[in-house]
């Protein structure tokens, strides 16, 4: 009975997280696109610093049609929301809300409706994305690590204490980390997606972190919270501190949030 018993863990087990594929062009792309903790970092080149302002395309001889000047300053919340994102990379300090958490978590994927849908969208309704928040200044939750419980809506705590001295090792050098109330971190249980699509089941998981993270941006813009999408980081520090093995699950997107020091230290 025991032998049948361990069989049914692990049949469970294949089918929430898929068959490992060793040969898997996915896999060997994440792996071979993380990031070090000996890099060098990104310098911000020559070239970058010509090629930033003109990042778009024209077809110079083709006919033109004109459209009708945007008004989304001046309509509905959300296109305001929208037109008026920007990312916050330096913050005062000061604590948010336990409630900016809770806002912020559900608009990334939490549950919207009785049918089990989330507020962003999930290819096939696999949702292969995992919330964990890094609390450091936040009113009534004490600083350490929780993982989002979609299905509850609440929050179960993993880890307790300041782990601020972590975070500076996983994105050293980045502007904000010290000073910013919390961190929220998109992982991604890439099997969940797979045993449907497999290969391109990578693609929709960047996809779909894309959905999840760009609701947070414009949810923070319309209650005045600041953030700045994070992609750089030393992927076995963050991982390691969120105690993923970081290949079945992984993380793929952060987030720093916090008050804005002042309105001028906003970009792109």
């Amino acid at each position: 009975m025991k032998g049948l018993f361990e069989l049914g863990l692990v049949e469970a087990r294949r089918r929430l997280l898929g068959d490992r594929n060793l040969f898997s062009i996915s896999e060997v792309y994440h792996e071979n696109s993380k990031i070090a903790r000996n890099a060098t970092g990104f310098a911000l080149s020559a070239e970058s610093i010509f090629v930033a302002p003109t990042g778009f395309k024209r077809y110079m001889h083709a006919p033109k049609v004109g459209l009708l000047a945007p008004e989304a300053k001046q309509a509905s919340p959300i296109l305001r929301a929208i037109a008026g994102r920007r990312s916050c990379r330096l913050y005062s300090g000061a604590p948010v809300a336990a409630k900016v958490i809770a806002d912020l978590a559900f608009c990334s994927f939490g549950i919207s409706d009785g049918r089990q849908l989330r507020c962003a969208p999930s290819a096939g309704g696999l949702y292969p994305l995992e919330l964990y928040i890094i609390a450091m200044n936040v009113t009534e939750l004490d600083a350490g690590l929780y993982h989002y419980d979609v299905r509850a809506h609440g929050l179960t705590e993993l880890v307790k204490g300041d782990l601020s001295p972590q975070l500076v090792t996983a994105m050293p050098g980045l502007e904000g980390v010290e000073k910013s109330a919390a961190l929220m971190v998109f992982t991604a249980v890439f099997g969940r997606s797979k045993i449907k699509y497999g290969e391109r089941a990578y693609r929709f998981v960047l996809l779909e972190a894309g959905h999840a993270m760009q609701n947070i941006c414009l949810a923070a813009t319309d209650i005045g919270v600041g953030v700045c999408p994070v992609g750089g980081f030393v992927d076995d520090s963050l991982n390691d501190l969120l105690n993923i093995d970081g290949i079945e699950e992984a993380a793929v997107y952060a987030v720093t949030m916090g008050t804005p020091a002042d309105s001028s230290n906003h970009a792109n």
